[in-house]
């Protein structure tokens, strides 16, 4: 019994180290990262060269940040998230273009974020084979929820201190203080009035 104290305490020791040292060096990768940076196990950076990330930021686990340049002449691609946001458990980002979170957002598990879709022009041609593209970019307001399982799609602008309703699609901006809900999601007031 003693034994296999020691062994789960070193391993969990283990583990803490692995962690921090890989935290180290993907903030040492990324273009800026502020103070207080928590990434848990499992978060994913490709090119993380074009990542800013504010202070007190918090990356829970399994979060994957899919970042690419399109090279065709186009500016490199922006993704930053500002201070005291919170992004939950196998959020994913697939960023061409820009995606711009605000402060002190909070991004529930499972949400999608995307300011690309796949090329789709050529029927002769599969999907996985064409080009990708950005309509626009995506842009989340200080404040905001996103609630679990959201999707975001190009071309979006989410105001300040919105709120997502659990598994909405959002194709069309939120303004400022407005709830959002469904599929396609679709504004059904202001928040301070959406009670209950």
């Amino acid at each position: 019994m003693i034994v296999w104290k020691v062994i789960n305490n070193v391993a969990k020791l283990v583990t803490r180290i692995v962690r921090q040292a890989e935290t180290q060096c993907i903030k040492a990768s990324l273009k800026a990262c502020g103070n207080n940076f928590s990434l848990e196990s499992g978060g994913r950076f490709l090119h993380p060269e074009f990542v800013e990330i504010g202070d007190n930021v918090i990356i829970n686990s399994h979060v994957w940040f899919s970042i690419e340049s399109l090279g065709n002449g186009t500016s490199d691609p922006s993704l930053k998230i500002g201070k005291g946001t919170y992004i939950g458990r196998f959020t994913t980002f697939a960023c061409v273009n820009q995606i711009l979170i605000g402060d002190n957002v909070l991004i529930s598990d499972r949400v999608f974020i995307a300011d690309s879709l796949h090329g789709y022009r050529d029927i002769a041609v599969p999907i996985r084979h064409q080009a990708l593209y950005s309509p626009g970019p995506v842009e989340i307001g200080d404040g905001t929820w996103i609630g679990i399982g959201v999707s975001i799609l190009p071309n979006v602008r989410i105001g300040k201190n919105c709120i997502i309703g659990a598994n909405a699609v959002v194709t069309h901006d939120v303004p400022d203080y407005h709830v959002a809900i469904g599929v396609p999601a679709k504004n059904i007031g202001r928040a301070d009035r959406c009670r209950d």
